[in-house]
């Protein structure tokens, strides 16, 4: 198993975020955790980044507990993370972004030319920006920039919170269309939090729906949640 989550319990100011939170993403598995706004996706998604402490439970990946590890060994696992508010620093250019995700890497060991025309094969636009400062690109532009800075140092795994937040639909199906090919390319697989269904039901192999903090269902047929009025109305789902 790549990931693993094992009863992960964790709390913001005394507010429990996440109630024993258990879920798994195996290698080269595509995986979509889906929940309204304040359900926990995001809270999961950093727990993982070891950017939210943990207060119960483990955090594994590859079999090795990362519970405690701090976030820079994540990444040196094999890690990314486009998270959701993008961290880009808008004064840079979308390439100087992209290459913070290897600082600290043996630099003869990385060849930075190659790992750009990888993402750029993903992400053809992007080229025409890429020496543009990031302040200065369209919410689209920015995301794939986000992306692509998760992907250039070649994790095992991605993880994408709410990728499609915010796009114009072009740029939307844009990125839809990018997930399989972040599998083929990588050989990684991709973990996606999103709020709704219909942006991630044809991209997963596998689904877990989250409320309040707590894993109320999991799915690997996604079409047969979008049958359930119930669920559809506690995701907020169309």
């Amino acid at each position: 198993m790549l990931l693993e989550l094992d009863a992960v319990n964790a709390s913001i100011e005394g507010v429990t975020v996440l109630r024993g939170i258990d879920l798994k993403v195996d290698e080269a598995e595509t995986v979509g955790i889906i929940g309204r706004n304040g359900a926990g996706k995001t809270s999961t998604f950093r727990s993982v980044m070891g950017l939210q402490h943990v207060e119960r439970g483990s955090v594994s990946f590859r079999g090795e507990d990362i519970t405690d590890a701090p976030t820079h060994e994540r990444k040196q696992l094999g890690i990314g993370f486009a998270p959701e508010d993008r961290r880009l620093i808008s004064k840079l250019t979308s390439r100087e972004n992209i290459e913070m995700a290897l600082w600290g890497a043996n630099d003869d060991a990385v060849d930075l030319e190659d790992r750009l025309s990888v993402v750029l094969d993903i992400f053809p636009a992007m080229e025409d920006f890429l020496d543009q400062p990031a302040g200065k690109l369209s919410g689209g532009q920015q995301q794939m920039v986000t992306v692509s800075r998760a992907l250039v140092a070649e994790p095992e795994l991605v993880l994408l919170d709410e990728p499609f937040e915010g796009l114009a639909p072009s740029i939307k199906q844009d990125l839809v269309e990018s997930i399989p090919r972040i599998r083929e390319e990588f050989d990684a697989a991709v973990f996606i939090a999103e709020s709704q269904i219909n942006q991630v039901k044809d991209s997963v192999d596998r689904l877990y729906v989250i409320e309040r903090g707590e894993i109320i269902a999991e799915t690997d047929d996604a079409g047969a949640i979008t049958e359930d009025e119930e669920l559809m109305q506690i995701i907020g789902g169309a």
